[in-house]
């Protein structure tokens, strides 16, 4: 490994050279390598965690280009998932990429866990979601999982035994496919969620039970708990208001859209 590479950020009290190799023994699967996983990925393979596992079964196409900042022109058709694994191994040669063109369900989850100690989600598809929040529980992995629409977006942190899972976060609710998306948007959630995972990497939670709630509009960040509502589903109480809003509710879904990804 070449430190020279992360010189600029080995000396941050929570990495030194210690830190840096335990990232660079690292592996994380990343589900979806659109808006929010490109960025992700870039930011992941550049701190230096040494295996990513991609999974994506897309291809590109021209309107994806207007966030998704992995592919470019010439890449029009091709599987995301290559495409990206050719992306960062030229970025940082040091890493390895794996690449998976399939769509992660209940039967290939748990192989793709393998020898994983984290498990993001950046995807749009519920099953998708659901099918790696049950692997993750069966292995009890921590799952980083982001969401945008339009201005708005937000990351949760999922500790299985500790926190709210996102089966109880989507219980009772049918959220819709995503839609508005700008690429400023998800560069920006897409830089928190790197953050939670390389700090989740590293032995520290910086969101225990809460969701980060990323406002493009009024350039604001807010932290909310989330906590079980008995004998129904979590409710989320917005820390910086003192009030609770139904973090399944349809007015929460139109001002934060914890569900959806690009």
């Amino acid at each position: 490994m070449e430190l020279e590479r992360y010189r600029r950020q080995m000396p941050l009290p929570e990495l030194g050279e210690a830190g840096q190799r335990k990232l660079a023994a690292s592996s994380v699967l990343v589900v979806g390598a659109g808006g929010l996983g490109g960025p992700l990925l870039y930011a992941l393979a550049g701190a230096g965690v040494g295996r990513l596992v991609v999974v994506d079964g897309d291809t590109v196409s021209l309107s994806n280009l207007n966030r998704q900042f992995l592919f470019e022109q010439a890449d029009l058709g091709r599987p995301k998932a290559e495409a990206a694994a050719r992306r960062l191994a030229a970025f940082n040669p040091e890493i390895r990429v794996e690449v998976v063109q399939a769509v992660l369900d209940g039967e290939n989850g748990p192989a793709l866990l393998a020898g994983c100690q984290l498990a993001v989600s950046a995807v749009d598809d519920l099953p998708a979601r659901l099918a790696l929040n049950a692997a993750c529980a069966q292995k009890n992995i921590p799952l980083v999982n982001g969401g945008v629409e339009g201005w708005y977006g937000s990351v949760l942190a999922v500790e299985f035994g500790k926190t709210p899972c996102l089966a109880c976060c989507y219980a009772g609710t049918a959220p819709e496919d995503g839609g508005q998306a700008l690429g400023a948007v998800t560069g920006a959630v897409a830089s928190l969620m790197a953050s939670v995972s390389l700090q989740l990497l590293l032995g520290h939670d910086p969101i225990p039970g809460q969701m980060l709630l990323y406002d493009g509009r009024r350039m604001s960040l807010d932290k909310g708990s989330l906590e079980r509502s008995p004998g129904v589903r979590p409710y989320l109480k917005r820390e910086t208001r003192n009030r609770r809003i139904s973090a399944c509710s349809g007015s929460f879904l139109s001002e934060y859209p914890w569900d959806r990804a690009h």
